[in-house]
């Protein structure tokens, strides 16, 4: 998981086609502003080398998370602000699975979409995988979203990518995007504040790295956080499985989504 505390934005002029093509890259760097300036460098340079032929540069690349970060809670995982403004928990390890739909069965293309008859369905599979032999020893919290259901998994320190994991998430019916995006990124991610258009309020389209101050961004975020607080990200169902500490990460997650709270999911 790669998540910076320094970011600088390098604009390149490269060959492409024939033709010179101005290109943006993104440095980030924990150590410097110069580092984060070396480091973007350094990708403007592989993207060249790239289009020149080298095939093969960016098969094991760990995308960074190019967001604000909001808290560092351990080594392993932190709190960012998402493009739409949304905070959003960062796990390295801490296997987070998000399912909005249940698997599908025979003759469901002819039946009405039924959000509510759809979420029972996602409980009772988790229900399900949860006591088989194979998962005997995790632990599952489920909780209920606006679209589906979490669900996080603990007793083992996860890799998002880990075949292994993968399997996990695919017999969960997990999102497919996101675990691309997990895999892409290698961490697993969980929307800790609601989606503004949830709540009816107006977009803004958050840009980092940002030069300066944004006094348009501070007010829509003092409009963003008020109406916040009416509303949950999700809500804790149960606890399946063999009973492991909650941990801090975990106690972090649940406040900050409300899930203990009873109050219109967004």
């Amino acid at each position: 998981m790669k998540i910076y505390k320094h970011w600088v934005t390098e604009k390149q002029t490269i060959l492409m086609d024939g033709m010179q093509q101005a290109i943006t890259c993104y440095g980030g760097s924990n150590v410097s502003v110069e580092d984060a300036r070396r480091k973007a460098q350094e990708k403007a340079e592989k993207v060249n080398r790239k289009i020149k032929g080298e095939k093969h540069l960016f098969d094991e690349y760990e995308a960074e998370i190019r967001e604000e970060i909001l808290q560092i809670i351990d080594d392993h995982s932190a709190i960012t602000r998402n493009r739409y403004g949304a905070q959003v928990l960062n796990a390295e390890h801490l296997l987070i699975l998000d399912i909005d739909k249940p698997k599908p069965s025979f003759g469901d293309f002819l039946k009405k979409k039924d959000l509510a008859q759809d979420k029972r369905k996602i409980f009772d599979m988790v229900r399900k995988l949860a006591v088989t032999p194979k998962y005997q020893a995790y632990g599952f919290r489920l909780y209920e979203t606006y679209q589906g259901a979490r669900v996080v998994v603990s007793g083992k320190d996860f890799d998002a990518r880990d075949p292994e994991t993968g399997r996990i998430m695919s017999e969960f019916n997990c999102d497919q995007l996101y675990m691309t995006l997990c895999q892409k990124q290698r961490c697993f991610r969980a929307r800790l504040t609601p989606k503004p258009h949830r709540m009816k309020i107006r977009r803004y389209k958050i840009q980092f790295p940002r030069e300066g101050e944004d006094p348009e961004l501070q007010r829509w975020l003092a409009d963003y956080e008020r109406e916040s607080r009416g509303y949950n990200v999700c809500k804790f169902i149960e606890q399946m499985g063999t009973r492991h500490p909650v941990s801090d990460v975990v106690l972090i997650h649940d406040e900050l989504t409300g899930a203990n709270f009873r109050q219109p999911l967004a």
